[in-house]
């Protein structure tokens, strides 16, 4: 199932440039373009609890890939013969996905404090995983590892924020 998900993506990469240039754009650019947006909102709203909440859920989201890692060894689909892949990729196992747990993170971070900003981030966060899909650089379990993993560092990180410092 997940092949043919992520052949169904795949498989309209390279045949037209503008549906090429948005998922490049989706998967390279828009997390710069959501990381600085956050770094602005903070600074308008609470920069202590907003940004480094967010940023503290992102990078456990990133640290437990890193243990799923040491168990779950599953090759990127760019070493797939016939994979487009219009994105350059990192060298390392690609269940869950780094970028979909980071900012899956900080969107589910988000969400339970600013709904509309919260669910605006996890459109984008979702935008940004289809497309690397699309690029040929993840499988789509992949990117629900990363929901996943995204969705268990927030929680974390809420209970730490409601029951230590508050």
């Amino acid at each position: 199932m997940q092949f043919l998900t992520f052949e169904n993506l795949n498989f309209f990469a390279k045949k037209w440039k503008t549906l090429d240039a948005f998922a490049i754009f989706f998967a390279r650019y828009l997390p710069y373009l959501l990381f600085c947006f956050l770094i602005a909102f903070s600074f308008y709203y609470d920069f202590i609890n907003i940004f480094l909440g967010a940023l503290v859920a992102g990078c456990i989201g990133r640290l437990i890939n890193e243990f799923v890692h040491i168990f779950y060894k599953i090759k990127r689909t760019a070493y797939l013969t016939g994979t487009k892949v219009l994105v350059p990729f990192a060298k390392n196992y690609s269940f869950p996905s780094g970028h979909a747990s980071f900012f899956f993170g900080i969107s589910f971070y988000l969400f339970f404090y600013f709904k509309l900003l919260g669910t605006i981030f996890l459109l984008l966060s979702f935008l940004i995983g289809i497309a690397r899909v699309f690029c040929g650089v993840h499988w789509t379990k992949d990117i629900f590892g990363g929901v996943f993993t995204g969705l268990i560092s927030a929680f974390v990180i809420n209970y730490f924020l409601i029951n230590l410092w508050i």
